[in-house]
């Protein structure tokens, strides 16, 4: 009978101890995903058919520093609003749009763009006319240091660093990671 009898406090032990390591496990992982990750809904067509509007994303801030091809969330001043775009360039490299051939380069290197909706590049006169030579049909633009040029997948219907120039890197919220919510596309990791 004393053996039953001591089982019990070590059972309770077993208990509360499990316990508390479930609410530190919960506790841990709210704070890691408060501190390095938030969450955004994408806005619009511009970055279909990668992004579609409504789709809810996990962005990754902390110590990010943009790269080519990332896919990014952008305070953007100049149109008032969060805005979802693709990394072209980073500083100190030079974009090449190319109407005539519906090409992007990036310091003369034609990048391969299997995400873009439309390879053909309507430009609907929704770019800065002061990088625009209309006697080659080609936009150009060196993106100064510390800044990016961001460009949305649907290149017709997307208002983007054609438009508004590079954008400063501090105005980078951060990288979209994973979709984990959409009525178009299946949840997962984006790239």
């Amino acid at each position: 009978m004393a053996e039953k009898n001591g089982d019990i406090p070590r059972f309770t032990d077993n208990v509360l101890e499990w316990a508390l390591v479930i609410v530190n496990s919960v506790t841990a992982v709210l704070i890691a995903t408060t501190l390095f990750f938030s969450r955004v809904g994408v806005e619009g067509e511009s970055m279909e058919n990668t992004l579609f509007d409504g789709d809810r994303l996990v962005i990754s801030w902390f110590m990010y520093q943009p790269e080519n091809g990332d896919i990014v969330i952008c305070d953007s001043k100049a149109l008032g609003k969060l805005i979802v775009k693709r990394v072209i360039a980073v500083g100190g490299q030079k974009v090449t749009v190319d109407y005539n051939a519906g090409t992007v380069s990036v310091d003369g290197e034609v990048l391969d763009e299997p995400y873009t909706k439309y390879h053909a590049l309507d430009y609907m006169g929704g770019y800065d006319m002061a990088y625009y030579d209309p006697e080659r049909d080609v936009y150009e633009y060196d993106v100064p240091e510390g800044e990016v040029f961001l460009l949305g997948d649907n290149r017709d219907h997307s208002s983007d660093s054609r438009l508004f120039g590079a954008v400063p890197e501090d105005d980078i919220i951060g990288k979209a990671v994973y979709r984990f919510r959409s009525s178009e596309a299946k949840t997962g990791f984006v790239n």
